[in-house]
């Protein structure tokens, strides 16, 4: 058997307000094999988006403190420093947030959005990023994703066959 894509061993979270010590996460452990895929469900307030922005090291130290291990790619990437850390993120791990439209920039389109990721982490040119934002829509079944990358996030809530 391989070794686990992304993996966390005993990932503990906590928040420090006012002086006390608030646990959010809570000894979580869990493996992902190449090709696999995790769903996380819970209750509200369970831990879910802290435990998947602990992964990709999006908390604020403090107030938050996280402990364990989070191994991708053979690397733990808890201890990485973060400009390496910044070249795994967003290019090889990403995280679906739960409201994408406070998660988008609303003055600008989704294929924009989307294509500048691809620029970033790919370093190709707008126009093939483009292209590729438009084949990254189709592919997860947005319908029609040319007309969709040309929309601002506002106009995708609940659009199932117009923008």
């Amino acid at each position: 058997m391989s070794e686990p894509l992304l993996s966390a061993r005993n990932l503990r979270v906590e928040f420090t307000l006012e002086g006390r010590s608030l646990p959010a996460v809570d000894e979580v452990s869990f493996e992902i094999a190449p090709g696999e895929v995790l769903g996380v469900v819970g209750e509200s307030g369970s831990g879910k988006s802290v435990t998947a922005l602990a992964l990709m090291r999006l908390l604020p130290q403090p107030p938050a403190k996280i402990a364990g291990e989070v191994w991708f790619e053979g690397r733990d990437l808890l201890t990485l420093p973060e400009p390496a850390m910044r070249s795994i993120r967003g290019g090889q791990i990403a995280m679906v947030f739960q409201d994408p439209q406070s998660a988008l920039n609303p003055v600008l389109t989704v294929g924009y959005q989307v294509a500048e990721a691809i620029v970033l982490h790919q370093k190709l040119p707008m126009k093939v990023a483009w292209e590729r934002a438009i084949e990254m829509l189709d592919r997860v079944g947005i319908p029609d994703p040319e007309a969709r990358a040309g929309a601002y996030p506002h106009q995708l809530s609940g659009a199932s066959g117009s923008a």
